[in-house]
C-alpha cells in the first residue's frame, strides 16, 4: 500500500517537472514567428473582433489576403458596415486565425486602418473577393491589418501554453 501511494505522488510529481520544463524551454522569436505565419497562411478565414461604441467585441468572420509573412493583412468589407464604423471609433482590433486541425491557434491584437484609395484596393485585392463587390471604387473598402502582438499556441508544433496560467507564447511588436 506504502509503495502505490509512494508510486502515485512521485508520478504526479513527475508529470509536473515535465510539464513545467515542457513549457519553460524557451521559444525563439523566430520559431514562434514561423509556426504562426504557417497557420495564418494555411487559414481560410479568420475572426475579426472590433469594439463597438459601448466597447463590447463584435466578432465576425472574414476572408484575409496574407500579403506577406510580417502579418501585413488585408481584409474587405462594405463601407457602411458596421465593421467600418467601430474601427472608426476605435482602432484596436483582433484577428483569430484556427489551424485546419484545430489544435493550434494564432491571435493578433493591434490596429485597423481603412484605406479607400483605388490603386491601394487593386494592389491588395483578393480576387475572391470580386463576386461581393461590382464597383471596386465605390462598393467596398479595405483595412489594413497593423499587429502590437502576438500568441500562439500549436500543439502539433510543441509552442505550449504555461501549464498553470494558460498564457501562451507571445510576441511583441
Amino acid at each position: 500500500m506504502f509503495f502505490n501511494s509512494y508510486t502515485s505522488h512521485l508520478i504526479a510529481i513527475l508529470f509536473m517537472v515535465i510539464s513545467i520544463s515542457s513549457f519553460s524551454q524557451e521559444y525563439s522569436e523566430k520559431n514562434i514567428i514561423d509556426v504562426a505565419n504557417s497557420i495564418v497562411n494555411d487559414s481560410n478565414s479568420c475572426v475579426f473582433i472590433t469594439l463597438d461604441s459601448n466597447n463590447n467585441p463584435t466578432s465576425r468572420l472574414m476572408d484575409p489576403y496574407i500579403y506577406n509573412n510580417n502579418f501585413e493583412i488585408y481584409l474587405v468589407t462594405n463601407p457602411n458596415s458596421r465593421k467600418v464604423s467601430h474601427i472608426r471609433d476605435d482602432n484596436r482590433i483582433t484577428l483569430n486565425f484556427t489551424s485546419k486541425d484545430g489544435g493550434s491557434y494564432v491571435s493578433i491584437n493591434g490596429t485597423a486602418k481603412l484605406i479607400n484609395d483605388l490603386n491601394l484596393k487593386k494592389k491588395f485585392w483578393k480576387s475572391t473577393w470580386t463576386p461581393y463587390y461590382n464597383n471596386l471604387d465605390k462598393d467596398c473598402i479595405l483595412i489594413k491589418i497593423t499587429p502590437k502582438s502576438l500568441e500562439l499556441v500549436s500543439s502539433s508544433n510543441i509552442v505550449l501554453s504555461d501549464p498553470f496560467t494558460w498564457k501562451p507564447a507571445t510576441i511583441i511588436f
